[in-house]
């Protein structure tokens, strides 16, 4: 960190610390003055660019959720059919597992599951980013199953749930830094359980 303090703050350059420092500590973890102190500004400075601290939790969701949801999302939705689909983003959560060295668990997950935030502007953003991947899942289970891909008796609300079950279910195995092995394993049997037309 400069030892002056800056008179400006770049939000495109600042969201990246933001991000991680609110994904290792979590809201109440994560003070306005540590993150000013990261930053090398003043806490006036970064609540006059970025606004209070539920805005900024706000504006940190959103820059995970592009940073590391929305890859995902892309290739759920351009796959050739909910296997491979499925078998994509959970293959991508399990290499970022892998691979990257960010912190442990999803910070939209964990942040939706502690039920901290019933109303303001943290429960609109993590509605509204929620609400489009649960919009996706939906469309890609109905097509799946007027394509033949699911069994006929197959109920989408059930699978649907099961799917979102799955993605938070490898955040939670990444904080136990699993084996490849094991990872491919687990996507086996994730996929493996859901009601197939044709055997995967």
């Amino acid at each position: 960190m400069p030892a002056g303090r800056k008179q400006a703050l770049d939000p495109g350059e600042a969201m990246p610390v933001i991000v991680d420092m609110f994904w290792r500590g979590g809201f109440d973890g994560s003070t306005l003055d540590q993150i000013a102190h990261e930053l090398g500004v003043t806490k006036p400075t970064l609540c006059r660019t970025l606004g209070d601290k539920e805005t900024i939790f706000a504006a940190a969701l959103e820059a995970y959720h592009g940073e590391h949801i929305e890859p995902a999302e892309l290739r759920f939705d351009q796959a050739e059919s909910l296997l491979d689909g499925l078998e994509s983003v959970l293959t991508l959560f399990a290499e970022r597992t892998l691979t990257d060295e960010l912190p442990d668990g999803c910070f939209m997950g964990d942040v939706g599951s502690s039920g901290d935030f019933g109303a303001g502007p943290v429960a609109s953003t993590l509605g509204s980013l929620q609400g489009r991947l649960v919009a996706s899942v939906h469309g890609r289970v109905e097509e799946a199953l007027a394509d033949g891909e699911l069994a006929p008796s197959t109920e989408p609300a059930a699978v649907v749930q099961y799917i979102l079950g799955q993605f938070a279910a490898i955040s939670a195995i990444s904080r136990s830094r699993p084996t490849r092995t094991q990872l491919e394993s687990v996507i086996r049997y994730m996929l493996d359980g859901l009601p197939w037309a044709t055997s995967s």
